[in-house]
């Protein structure tokens, strides 16, 4: 599995679980290859960071897709900082795919965009500035 992509500690374990083996057996093997450096949380955060910045996700849905595998909030914070991306430009640019680069018609158009940066997970101060930007 580890050959393919990287693997969180827990999803791998689980992952083998449901192939069949034993989660007593399988603890002693997953942590041998962490401390190998085989299997590394902090490259499944960084992968995990990269992939979500190039599907158009925000801060808030990347932390809580790595708090599902208990991934140390240090390290995603420090896959954040590594990646530097510009979380304003990029809700602008989310915002202009999916709806456009005009401004909102009216409240009800707003609300859905706002919804949808909020579920990308954006927070409030990145969908302001996205809904600042209106290209002419």
């Amino acid at each position: 599995m580890l050959a393919r992509r990287e693997h969180a500690y827990h999803e791998l374990l689980r992952k083998l679980s449901q192939k069949g083996f034993a989660i007593a057996d399988c603890v002693p093997v997953v942590d041998e290859y962490k401390t190998a450096g085989i299997q590394s949380d902090a490259r499944y955060a960084e992968m995990k960071v990269r992939s979500g910045i190039n599907k158009g996700q925000g801060p808030a849905r990347l932390k809580a897709d790595c708090q599902q595998w208990d991934i140390d909030e240090s390290l995603v914070n420090q896959a954040l900082e590594e990646c530097e991306p510009d979380w304003f430009e990029l809700a602008v640019k989310v915002r202009h795919k999916r709806f456009g680069a005009g401004a909102a018609q009216n409240d009800k158009d707003k609300s859905k965009q706002i919804r949808f940066l909020l579920y990308r997970g954006f927070y409030t101060e990145h969908i302001q500035y996205a809904l600042s930007v209106v290209e002419e």
